[in-house]
């Protein structure tokens, strides 16, 4: 089987993720299309192929595929090329983004990402897997100061669907530092390999505390083995509100014993429960269902 990924936008390298899954675990014949590699904020991603005027390669493998998998936006040169592919579109972004109508309509089956907050909002499409592989993202030595990281993407306010309480949580980590001897990585606006090396050097990663969501961040905190704080009740995340933030980082920071517990408990999670190898079949399966 031929598929095509199309993402107009970097999607935080999930598209870029799911197509390295493809190739290494599955026998399917798949490409990966970006519109761009990077975002306005100065963020770059790893890509494949871009969908320039000048690369034919791009065109050549969408017209060439069977299936388009096509992210949260759907673009006129979309419309112009398909000749018979069948499509799966897939919806990532709250609020919801775009022309995101247009590529349900074009789509012969929709799918979301599978976490809470995009399940809700997208109901009642069903959740696909966000990719990654523990297999290539691992823990590696650490600093003996403790470092808590938090990796904001965007400086959305408390409210927003997309908030993750940018200035509330700096405000936390600042009372932390002036009570314990600590470092603290503010990660914004750095290149995918960098945010990744920064956050695979902390001992604490804060995902999102604030809208009962979770996202890349903490299956990458878990591939790293760190303790991934989020406002989820699910094992092996540590709860924490905007409210019980700071109680919880306190209490982790003055345990270090329950701290390597947590870290243990989420490297072992990712490994046994979100592995890339079996995930990815979630994938396989919807190109087969949509291409009968």
């Amino acid at each position: 089987m031929k598929v095509a990924i199309f993402a107009r936008t970097p999607l935080a390298a999930a598209p870029w993720e799911l197509f390295k899954a493809l190739r290494r675990y599955t026998d399917v014949n798949v490409e990966l299309i970006n519109g761009k590699a990077r975002y306005n904020d100065g963020r770059s991603f790893p890509y494949h192929l871009l969908f320039t005027q000048d690369n034919g390669a791009a065109v050549r493998a969408l017209r060439e595929s069977e299936v388009w998998h096509v992210h949260n936006y759907l673009v006129p040169q979309l419309a112009e090329l398909r000749d018979g592919q069948r499509v799966i579109a897939q919806f990532h972004s709250l609020p919801r983004l775009g022309n995101w109508q247009a590529l349900m309509a074009f789509a012969d089956r929709c799918y979301t990402i599978k976490q809470p907050g995009q399940e809700r909002e997208y109901s009642p499409l069903k959740g696909l897997p966000n990719i990654i592989d523990p297999d290539e993202y691992y823990p590696c030595r650490r600093d003996k100061k403790i470092t808590i990281a938090f990796a904001p993407s965007s400086r959305a306010p408390v409210g927003h669907p997309a908030s993750k309480g940018y200035l509330e949580v700096r405000e936390v980590l600042q009372r932390i530092a002036r009570k314990r001897d600590i470092y603290i990585a503010w990660i914004e606006r750095k290149p995918y390999e960098e945010n990744l090396r920064l956050k695979s050097e902390a001992h604490i990663l804060i995902d999102d505390v604030v809208t009962g969501n979770w996202h890349r961040t903490s299956l990458e905190g878990a591939c790293f083995g760190c303790v991934v704080m989020n406002k989820i009740r699910k094992v092996p995340f540590v709860y924490a509100s905007l409210a019980t933030l700071e109680r919880r980082l306190l209490w982790l920071i003055d345990n270090p014993a329950v701290m390597a517990d947590y870290q243990e408990r989420t490297r072992l999670w990712v490994l046994r429960n979100w592995h890339a190898m079996d995930k990815i079949q979630h994938y396989v399966q919807a190109y087969k269902e949509v291409a009968r």
